[in-house]
């Protein structure tokens, strides 16, 4: 006995006999709730930052010391600071310890990634605390153990330079050897942070680059001259950018180890911005800091500007 099939079911009304598309169960997602998100953090920055440096900017036009109502003076701080002498000496003094320490960062912090991605992974994690350890300590601290160390009659590194031989030398109290030590000091304690960016990036090549040059027969420095430095690019410009910007707002290793001196022969932009503070002149201060900030805002769009022509991206 042969059953027959059931007719099909009409169609529905308005859909022309065509079966009805199933609704998506993914929900459009309002763009409300990432200005949501945000909300706290950008009303905390508005708060913290915004307010205040334009703050800062509104000084540079006015005569405040805190005691008394604030004198509007028009641009008498900017001509100030063009004809302050000491406004040459102090970038002068930053712009000798921000390019050795932005090379320092770059070459020696590539090449500690380089020699911790080549070691087994065992290795590589005793050398990643190592090399990044310093960079978690305070300033302040290590920079007093390091003034100890440096000093000219009594420090551990004089001390071993006589045993070779060699004389003491005045490490903090010398106009020729204080922006050295400061150099020194500084790369040592901050190198870990372009070594960790440089390491990441290292990690992130894709290992069928490096293998395909070595069923090439390319040896080790053609390997890291032309597809591992190619491929780092985008690492190396993070890494020069964020050094400028840090050092041309150096402060603390001066103003530890230094106190700027011996005289002015290592105080830094930051340093003159402070001791302008110190003293009351409010708006000088944050004239200084003003121009600092159009300098660092300059330098920035500069290099990126000049990126295009020599980082490399692996989608192009």
């Amino acid at each position: 006995m042969v059953i027959p099939k059931a007719p099909p079911a009409p169609a529905a009304a308005g859909t022309g006999g065509m079966p009805r598309p199933r609704r998506s169960r993914r929900r459009t997602r309002s763009p409300l709730a990432a200005y949501g998100f945000l909300t706290p953090a950008l009303g905390l920055f508005l708060i913290l930052v915004g307010i205040p440096m334009l703050g800062a900017f509104a000084l540079v036009f006015l005569d405040y010391r805190i005691i008394g109502q604030p004198r509007f003076i028009g641009l008498d701080n900017l001509r100030r600071f063009f004809d302050d002498p000491m406004v040459p000496q102090v970038f002068g003094n930053t712009l000798k310890m921000l390019l050795p320490l932005v090379a320092a960062h770059c070459i020696l912090g590539l090449g500690l990634a380089y020699a911790t991605f080549r070691v087994a992974a065992r290795t590589a994690s005793i050398y990643r605390a190592i090399i990044y350890f310093p960079t978690i300590v305070t300033t302040v601290s290590v920079a007093v153990a390091w003034g100890f160390m440096l000093d000219t009659d009594n420090g551990v590194v004089n001390y071993y330079l006589a045993k070779l031989g060699a004389p003491h030398i005045p490490w903090l109290v010398s106009p020729t050897w204080s922006i050295p030590a400061i150099i020194v000091f500084s790369v040592w304690k901050f190198v870990g942070t372009p070594y960790l960016f440089f390491l990441i990036g290292l990690q992130n090549i894709p290992h069928s680059y490096l293998e395909a040059a070595d069923v090439d027969g390319a040896n080790a420095w053609q390997r890291f001259r032309y597809i591992i430095l190619p491929l780092l690019t985008p690492t190396t410009f993070l890494v020069v950018v964020l050094s400028f910007i840090n050092y041309l707002q150096l402060f603390d290793e001066p103003f530890v180890l230094t106190d700027g001196g011996p005289g002015t022969s290592s105080t830094s932009v930051t340093m003159y911005i402070y001791q302008n503070f110190e003293a009351g002149r409010y708006g000088y201060a944050s004239t200084i800091s003003a121009v600092l900030f159009v300098c660092i805002l300059a330098i920035t769009l500069v290099q990126f500007l000049a990126s295009k022509r020599w980082v490399r991206y692996d989608n192009e």
